[in-house]
């Protein structure tokens, strides 16, 4: 019989905007790409602040942003953020199976307001998510061009930390690293949570919790070190306490200081980390397990054949969220299979629900999807896992 898991997520949880359509080989797109690592310029793919984007440009963002989208209004408001859509999709996918629980902080105004409200539509609980006064909510502005990449799509994205500076590490309780899973989300919108990594994966660890570090592009560090990798907390001895860490290709290089996906894993590797998993947006999903908590495996999985043919008829699709709900399938399975007893988890099973939701995905705008009723994402992600199976030669 399973029994019901316990998981506790800090990190990133933000108000998304989005606009669809931009295009980045505009010529009102060109004057504000990078010219250098951090300089505070656009790149396709990656993330900058508006601070720093206000002094690239010599322009105030929210006055550039007509230019960028051609004077349109955004397309969505949602819930963003590395951490809390990840969750939010896990506690969809494993219904009655788990608990899922969110520590951060939001400001006082607006958008504060809409991120609680929308918040309760979901199934984590967030009584943890609490209120940094005379602040600003952190959000982002998503600049999506679903014709880059030969039609695969990309984002660029502009973020406002607001209320995140100020949550601190002292913050998560005897609750949080009493949980079967801690996911540490996107910390790098997170600073202190950042820089003290090390200190709380060591105390996850010693409390014996799974720990799961799933990131984002880390600009601060991007333009304190263009030339050096990220670090990652105090030290490197943060890679030897997480048990699964889930980056995109750029954030892999940066986090190894490494010029590939293979001599990035082998880093990881040689710096203790037990799995890791590497996603490259619509090209194969790179991954290895040690052999700790997840059977020993190195091999490399395609993006979801049904998922493109659909996106291709449809003429649609947008990627804001793809990474996020990829590691929430991730963590879902990790959660059925650790629900089951298994003394070795599937590292690849689990990567099957990450490839199928993170492809769902571009069917709606925005990362987080409200259910009209419990099982209902689930219910609509099985054919496509189903599909996911014979395409990779594992149907059941």
């Amino acid at each position: 019989m399973s029994r019901k898991i316990t998981v506790s997520g800090v990190g990133c949880c933000l108000v998304d905007r989005l606009y669809n359509h931009v295009s980045f080989a505009s010529e009102a797109f060109a004057p504000f790409l990078t010219r250098t690592r951090g300089d505070g310029g656009l790149t396709p793919g990656q993330l900058v602040f508006k601070e720093e984007f206000d002094r690239f440009a010599g322009v105030d963002f929210l006055q550039a942003l007509p230019q960028l989208t051609d004077g349109r209004q955004a397309e969505t408001m949602n819930i963003g953020g590395p951490c809390i859509v990840a969750l939010i999709h896990a506690a969809q996918l494993s219904g009655d199976a788990a608990v899922c629980r969110f520590y951060g902080c939001h400001g006082g105004d607006d958008d504060g307001r809409f991120l609680r409200s929308a918040l309760k539509k979901t199934p984590v609980d967030m009584a943890a998510f609490r209120l940094e006064k005379g602040d600003v909510t952190a959000s982002t502005i998503v600049l999506s061009d679903p014709d880059y990449d030969n039609g695969n799509g990309e984002r660029a994205f502009i973020n406002t930390i607001g209320a995140s500076w100020n949550y601190r590490p002292d913050e998560p309780d005897d609750a949080f690293f009493a949980s079967d899973v801690t996911v540490f989300g996107g910390t790098a919108l997170v600073p202190q949570i950042h820089d003290s990594l090390t200190e709380l994966l060591d105390a996850a660890k010693t409390n014996g919790c799974f720990t799961i570090v799933n990131t984002v592009f880390d600009f601060r560090n991007e333009k304190a070190y263009p030339d050096r990798k990220w670090p990652l907390g105090k030290s490197d001895d943060s890679y030897r306490m997480i048990d699964l860490l889930i980056a995109d290709h750029e954030e892999a290089l940066r986090l190894s200081g490494k010029k590939s996906t293979a001599e990035a894993l082998e880093f990881f590797r040689l710096n203790g980390i037990g799995t890791a998993v590497v996603t490259n947006g619509a090209h194969d999903v790179c991954l290895y397990s040690s052999g700790k908590r997840f059977a020993e495996v190195e091999t490399a999985l395609p993006v979801s054949e049904a998922v493109t043919e659909e996106l291709k008829e449809k003429n649609r699709g947008d990627t804001t969220g793809c990474g996020d709900n990829f590691a929430g399938g991730v963590i879902a399975s990790v959660i059925a299979q650790l629900g089951q007893g298994r003394k070795q988890l599937d590292l690849v099973e689990a990567c099957r629900w990450g490839v199928v939701s993170g492809g769902f995905t571009c069917f709606y705008p925005g990362g987080t999807w409200f259910e009209k009723y419990p099982g209902e994402k689930r219910g609509l992600l099985i054919p496509y896992y189903e599909k996911y199976l014979k395409q990779t030669g594992h149907a059941k």
